[in-house]
């Protein structure tokens, strides 16, 4: 949504489809995804990996926005909203019924879309780090991660990296 200027579906009449994309629906089905990303790799180029990721994302705006619009059409006017209390106040948000329909249609997009963030994410840190010389991260780390992470530490800097100085 972040690669259109109908970011909020103000410009196609959905408005709050931006919200409905990245919070409704993972609030709603978190606990059913697999966030488990693919190893971590190097990044050559920055620059093509990060507008590659952006391209990806572009690519699937009309999917986004088409089956809103299509379920929208077909769903009864009156169930596509509900109210939840949210802390102190009542919200009108995307009904569970909609936003079921919904992330069905989108058939795990969402869950894709988060696990490529994680592993992009992961990968950029993990570049940042070799490119900077692999500092010493363990006077950063609270104690109690510090045993976990010194085991994954020493399989990334295995000797076959072919960064590895």
């Amino acid at each position: 949504m972040h690669t259109t200027e109908n970011y909020n579906g103000q410009v196609t009449g959905q408005y709050g489809i931006h919200g409905f994309w990245e919070s409704r629906l993972p609030e709603l089905f978190y606990d059913d995804y697999d966030l488990f990303a693919p190893n971590i790799y190097f990044v050559e180029s920055k620059r093509d990996f990060i507008w590659d990721i952006v391209e990806q994302s572009h690519y699937a705006l009309d999917s986004v926005l088409t089956f809103e619009k299509n379920l929208s059409s077909e769903f009864p006017e009156d169930k596509k909203m509900s109210f939840e209390e949210r802390g102190t106040m009542i919200m009108e948000v995307y009904s569970k019924e909609f936003s079921t329909e919904y992330h069905d249609r989108l058939d795990g997009m969402v869950e894709r879309r988060f696990r490529s963030a994680i592993h992009s994410l992961g990968c950029l840190w993990y570049t940042c780090w070799v490119e900077a010389g692999q500092p010493e991260l363990d006077p950063l780390i609270p104690e109690n991660l510090l045993p976990p992470l010194i085991e994954k530490r020493d399989s990334i800097d295995s000797e076959s990296h072919p960064r590895r100085k």
